[in-house]
């Protein structure tokens, strides 16, 4: 198997993270001298950075040893990732990283070698900015913020079709045969809320399914019922979450707050839901860490990390599929992100701090 140029020895890492947390110019970069293959559980930490400033950063943390390799694609490819990264995906042996404002998805080995750019654009050439990613039965899906969602041939790494969905598409979900869209209608005066149901094996819009206003965020449990998180208006309508029954159309709110940030993990919805308006100076303040049972429908638990555990200025929480590890990344908006550990029986596992804003999301391979 070819070696990467990117996942290098442990004694290699305190002076590639000393060379790569300033900015750098592509002068600055040189290979490592030892190399090793792409780790057996490795985390994938994706920044988004700041609009117009072409900041994004990827960081790979490994668990085993709590070591961190920042600004990697920039290391590996000798160029910036590009402006505001919104999504990834790691699907069999490839990499897909949706880039929002540069209008890319960026497609890499799991070394992060670039293997392609693809750069989706309507019918009268114009950008249409990718936003989240799923993939399913052999092919990668994107959602195209211009309304529409694309399917990605894995193997040509080329568009193959599109379908008109909603306006302003985020994320994206698959359960029972069928893609279902989150339309946002966050570039709209009043936003969406419906959810696009696209038949994968046509690719085509079979109906909708209304939601709250401004749906961001798509799960599916094992039973087939969705949980659908909603933005609000930023003003007299809160963030939500429901639970949908796609057979019915039937919504059930199961709590709101003035944001929420959600992650689904073996039947189990973690939810951090927090205060932020003009009390709390727009910052998240007396925040609860939800577990809610699908299966059961019910609460679980309101505290599900250790007690006295304060996380502020909560950005995003993912969970590990392969051990239930919580990661909890964090943001002012101003200097580089953290992100908290946790094992799933919420005790502190350890932090460490990214190579850029915003924290989007970890990601996770187990080979």
């Amino acid at each position: 198997m070819k070696t990467s140029k990117f996942f290098y020895a442990t004694a290699a890492f305190a002076l590639l993270s000393l060379s790569l947390t300033s900015c750098l110019g592509d002068d600055d970069i040189t290979d490592p001298e030892i190399i090793i293959e792409p780790p057996v559980h490795g985390v994938f930490v994706l920044n988004s950075g700041n609009w117009g400033a072409n900041d994004a950063t990827l960081d790979v943390y490994y668990p085993n040893d709590s070591s961190l390799a920042t600004k990697v694609f920039y290391s590996v490819n000798k160029r910036a990732l590009g402006d505001v990264a919104n999504h990834m995906l790691i699907y069999g042996s490839k990499v897909y990283i949706a880039v929002n404002q540069s209008n890319t998805v960026e497609v890499t080995n799991l070394g992060l070698e670039s293997l392609a750019t693809i750069r989706p654009k309507g019918e009268l050439d114009q950008p249409q900015s990718p936003r989240c990613l799923i993939a399913e039965g052999g092919s990668v899906y994107a959602t195209l913020f211009d309304g529409h969602l694309a399917r990605i041939d894995t193997a040509t790494l080329e568009i193959t079709a599109k379908v008109p969905v909603g306006a302003n598409p985020e994320d994206v979900c698959f359960a029972g045969g069928k893609l279902y869209v989150a339309n946002s209608g966050g570039m709209n005066d009043v936003p969406d809320s419906t959810l696009s149901v696209v038949d994968a094996a046509t690719f085509t819009v079979t109906g909708t399914l209304k939601t709250a206003v401004n749906p961001e965020r798509i799960y599916a449990d094992s039973q087939g019922d969705l949980y659908v998180k909603a933005l609000g208006n930023y003003s007299d309508i809160p963030a939500s979450l429901q639970r949908i029954d796609p057979k019915t159309d039937n919504a059930t709110t199961i709590l709101s707050n003035d944001n929420l940030i959600t992650a689904l993990y073996k039947d189990k919805l973690y939810i951090l839901s927090s205060e932020s308006n003009a009390n709390t100076g727009w910052k998240a303040a007396n925040t609860k860490f939800i577990i809610y049972d699908a299966l059961t429908e019910k609460v679980t638990s309101e505290n599900f990390l250790a007690a006295g555990t304060n996380i502020s200025n909560p950005y995003s929480l993912s969970i590990d599929p392969f051990n239930g590890d919580i990661y909890i990344g964090t943001s002012d908006y101003a200097t580089n992100g953290d992100v908290y550990v946790f094992t799933n029986d919420g005790k502190p596992r350890g932090s460490f701090e990214t190579s850029g804003l915003n924290p989007m999301g970890v990601f996770f391979i187990n080979r």
